[in-house]
């Protein structure tokens, strides 16, 4: 979020004692409220709001020749769904011609599969099937509102590499405590903020 190392961090722990105090881990190795850590960023000029929230990157894999698309959804709104039995969905603007063909992609008879997806707020992930779009809506003249959604159990994470992203590493899955997965808030007053669910 602040773009600095560690040694800065230790920094800020040992010169303010508002510093939020470790709400898990180790001495070596705490772990910290996201939450009271944006807050005392924010408070502390150490990080600003977004006044726009950038596009959202999407890379499909579609169509009988399972052909590589890239589109991309402007103010972008993603809720990732508590349990691998529920949906993700989101929804973003876009380009007519981007959301025509983006639907003959999810409608087709060899489905689509989402090879990366990069949301502001949360990182890249892969979809591994079953994507497909629910709705499209207009307002006015411009763009068309696209909402997309794909069951949670095919999430998984992104590869690393070139921007068309690599083979996903495996579907979410549960352990312990439920599904690792992190509530996204988009919409805050022009904000972009990401506030991890606690389990």
């Amino acid at each position: 979020m602040t773009r600095v190392g560690r040694a800065a961090v230790v920094n800020w722990r040992r010169r303010h004692e508002a510093f939020p105090a470790p709400a898990s881990g180790t001495d070596v190795h705490p772990q910290f409220d996201r939450a009271a850590v944006v807050a005392w960023l924010l408070a502390h000029d150490q990080i600003g709001v977004p006044v726009a929230i950038p596009a959202a990157s999407l890379v499909v894999h579609g169509g009988a020749e399972r052909r590589t698309f890239r589109f991309r959804l402007d103010d972008p709104h993603l809720v990732l769904a508590d349990d691998a039995d529920g949906e993700d969905v989101l929804s973003g603007w876009s380009a007519d011609a981007d959301a025509d063909e983006l639907a003959a992609l999810t409608a087709g008879t060899f489905g689509a599969s989402v090879g990366r997806l990069t949301v502001p707020g949360t990182p890249p992930f892969a979809v591994l099937g079953e994507v497909r779009v629910i709705e499209r809506f207009r307002a006015g003249a411009g763009g068309l509102r696209l909402t997309l959604a794909w069951p949670a159990r095919l999430r998984g994470t992104a590869a690393s590499g070139p921007a068309g992203g690599g083979p996903p590493r495996g579907p979410v899955r549960r352990s312990g405590g439920g599904l690792r997965v992190r509530a996204v808030r988009l919409r805050r007053g022009g904000s972009c903020l990401l506030v991890p669910r606690a389990r």
